[in-house]
């Protein structure tokens, strides 16, 4: 019996130490296995009140979160660089070039001279009011078109999703514009791609931005503004201008979100993949954010005392033939320094006519 109870000491004493070795090893091994904090600063010269910066809060950023939570390896410290902290609207692009931030969202239209490639949807107007398509589209030529990714070479930068949010550009204006013929004279904001649009109507172009554009037109600097319906609502234009004449210019690609090439190259394979795959969807949410808006902008245009006028269907198409082949330039342009710019094109407005949308000017042909 006494030999019994001493084995059954022993034993007890062995699984104690077996235990303790265990849990030892368990210690050990946690830093290896522990979650990793990455900071990331993501710039915007634009407030949360743009719809850009909005849905980098509502769904880039919680979107890359939320993919990260699924396997608990890494969390990201966002470090917010918004509404002009660190970059004015059109600095982020230089911001992100130089490393003062690790990625952001970038306005295409302000940079036609280094981004010429991605001005397709400037070239291409009275096409498509749906941004989601054009998204869809824009991203796959970027995959299937090194010229799209070759552009941010030179500019330090990993290009991950293009997006847009001018789902349609309507003029809102202090005087009312009842036809195309009321623009003669006026001077029109836009971002700068776009004025040219509207030179043909008469009008003198004036480049501004989200930034700017209400005060603009508050202080009698221009007559109108080349916006879109969102922007008309989040921003409060309708305080200045009364009258909404929905041109029906349709929509471009006018965002990418993009990352300096250092700390790209500085995240884990899974923190890239979460940023690509949220940078996707970020496309889809805010073409669907500039629908649900746009789709509200004449009601609340009206209940704040506006009056709407929808552009006739004939001046639309006449419209749209008055301009020169904006597209043809661009495509030109680009051949010449060795891109398949008509074959891109092609593929683009081949994609607009195969999901049926409303082109007035075949732009390839």
């Amino acid at each position: 019996m006494k030999r019994e109870l001493l084995q059954t000491e022993a034993q007890r004493k062995l699984s104690g130490r077996i235990a303790m070795l265990l849990t030892a090893g368990l210690s050990f091994a946690s830093p290896a296995i522990a979650q990793e904090e990455i900071d990331v600063s993501i710039v915007s010269g634009f407030s949360p009140a743009v719809a850009a910066v909005k849905m980098l809060e509502e769904s880039f950023m919680p979107g890359v979160d939320a993919r990260l939570a699924e396997t608990g390896n890494y969390t990201i410290n966002w470090q917010e660089a918004f509404s002009g902290t660190l970059a004015k609207p059109s600095g982020e692009l230089e911001a992100i070039q130089t490393g003062l931030a690790d990625m952001g969202v970038i306005p295409t239209g302000f940079h036609a001279d280094k981004l010429p490639i991605y001005q397709i949807g400037y070239v291409t107007p009275f096409t498509t009011t749906d941004l989601v398509l054009i998204h869809n589209v824009v991203d796959a030529l970027v995959d299937k078109y090194p010229a799209f990714r070759d552009t941010w070479t030179d500019l330090n930068q990993v290009t991950l999703s293009a997006s847009g949010i001018p789902d349609n550009y309507i003029l809102c204006s202090a005087e009312p514009i009842n036809s195309v013929s009321d623009i003669n004279g006026l001077k029109v904001a836009g971002a700068g791609p776009n004025l040219r649009w509207i030179e043909p109507a008469g009008a003198t172009g004036v480049t501004g931005s989200l930034g700017n554009f209400y005060q603009l037109v508050e202080t009698g600097v221009v007559d109108a503004l080349l916006v879109w319906g969102e922007a008309v609502v989040s921003l409060k234009f309708y305080e200045v201008c009364g009258n909404y004449f929905n041109a029906n210019l349709g929509a471009v690609n006018s965002y990418v979100i993009n990352a300096n090439q250092q700390a790209w190259d500085g995240f884990p394979d899974e923190v890239k993949d979460a940023m690509t795959a949220a940078a996707q969807q970020y496309g889809v949410d805010i073409g669907n954010h500039a629908a649900e808006l746009g789709s509200q902008a004449r009601e609340i245009f009206v209940a704040n005392g506006g009056s709407v006028v929808e552009i006739d269907p004939q001046e639309r198409a006449d419209w749209a033939e008055t301009l020169p082949n904006l597209a043809q330039e661009w495509a030109d342009s680009l051949e010449a320094d060795g891109v398949p710019a008509q074959q891109i094109l092609t593929e683009y407005m081949q994609a607009m006519r195969d999901a049926d949308q409303p082109i007035a000017r075949q732009w390839d042909q």
